[in-house]
């Protein structure tokens, strides 16, 4: 949905690019009349990688720029008809209480509960969850910053594997052991897929990597295979980490 030029100048001066609605409405325009996909224009948006707060700011920034893009493809206008106030978002549902999930499957409703705190959570608040999860799983993190990721989607394996643990974590608690580096580097050329282990899991994997494909054109089929891979050896060494204590 798109929300106005100030909004989405608002959004893009968040993530880090240099240009405003107006220059994007430019770009855009120019590109339609040449025949180019917006895939094509967007990553030109941002002179280094974008960077976001959440998921959920992700999404807005690229909700926002997909509707004007129609608009524009419509023959309106970026002021024609948008809204001048963005509608709040509904409040994240509360989280359940950690560590009282039975099993070893990370429950839907923790997967979609913990994503929109998240993306509701202060950038401070973020920070300080961050930081717990780099002194909670140091080999883990370790792994991950020696992982062989292809640059367009090195930041977003990185913010899965935050947000993954962070599921785990909220779902069984203490009963999350801690994930040893050579079980990574056993797992990480061929880890079993998530879909059978962690299905709610999957589910959110493939739709951020869903979103990230549509709006880097750098991030293809190579690419994409790749931070799933690394992305399935995080989830069977967090899975098998509740399984030895359990």
């Amino acid at each position: 949905m798109y929300e106005g030029p100030e909004v989405l100048s608002a959004l893009l001066a968040r993530a880090g690019s240099p240009h405003d609605a107006a220059a994007v409405t430019d770009a855009f325009r120019r590109a339609q009349l040449a025949g180019e996909p917006r895939s094509a224009v967007i990553p030109g948006l941002f002179t280094a990688e974008p960077h976001f707060e959440s998921p959920e700011a992700a999404r807005r920034l690229y909700s926002n720029l997909f509707g004007l893009w129609a608009r524009l493809a419509a023959g309106l206008g970026p002021n024609d008809d948008a809204p001048e106030v963005a509608p709040e978002p509904p409040p994240p549902p509360p989280l359940p209480e950690r560590g009282t999930s039975p099993g070893t499957n990370v429950p839907s409703d923790i997967v979609d509960a913990l994503w929109r705190n998240l993306a509701a959570a202060s950038p401070r608040e973020v920070q300080r969850r961050r930081d717990r999860f780099q002194n909670v799983q140091p080999d883990l993190a370790a792994w991950l910053d020696a992982a062989p990721l292809p640059e367009s989607g090195a930041l977003a394996a990185m913010d899965l594997a935050f947000e993954l643990w962070s599921m785990f974590d909220q779902a069984f608690g203490e009963r999350l052991g801690v994930v040893d580096f050579r079980s990574l580097r056993a797992l990480e050329e061929e880890p079993p897929p998530v879909e059978e282990s962690q299905p709610a899991v999957a589910a959110y994997v493939a739709e951020q990597l869903d979103i990230l494909e549509d709006e880097d054109a750098a991030f293809g089929p190579p690419e994409r295979a790749q931070v799933e891979r690394t992305v399935a050896a995080i989830v069977a060494a967090l899975t098998r980490a509740i399984a030895a204590l359990s």
